[in-house]
């Protein structure tokens, strides 16, 4: 997937971020970012940004959900996208490799935990 539009901001903010290097923003609470990525196939489609996760090799990746046109209830698909820098633009990959997406999901799943003890 290409990238679409800019990210501001980390949606768990600062206290959930491990060094995204992202400008963080406050977000109304009823409110998360949203940007549109244009798939293999040149479809735009509209993502949640749910978390931004670094790992200590210093690569930062979005934990992104679909937005569906109805509410879900119950789990949510997530995709795992790897931020890179294409010159001065920033780009998103998917994560293929299953061992690095267990463990960034694993990291994301660990963030979530302590946001939730805060």
């Amino acid at each position: 997937m290409a990238n679409n539009e800019e990210v501001n901001g980390c949606a768990s903010g600062c206290a959930g971020c491990s060094g995204c290097g992202h400008d963080h923003m406050e977000l109304p609470e009823d409110m998360s970012p949203i940007i549109t990525l244009t798939d293999e196939d040149g479809k735009d489609v509209k993502f949640e940004i749910l978390d931004v996760v670094a790992l200590e090799d210093e690569r930062s990746f979005l934990i992104v959900t679909e937005v569906a046109e109805e509410e879900t209830e119950g789990d949510v698909e997530v995709v795992i996208l790897e931020i890179k820098q294409d010159g001065e633009e920033e780009v998103y990959d998917t994560v293929t490799d299953e061992e690095l997406a267990k463990e960034v999901f694993d990291r994301f799943t660990k963030q979530q935990e302590e946001l939730d003890e805060e």
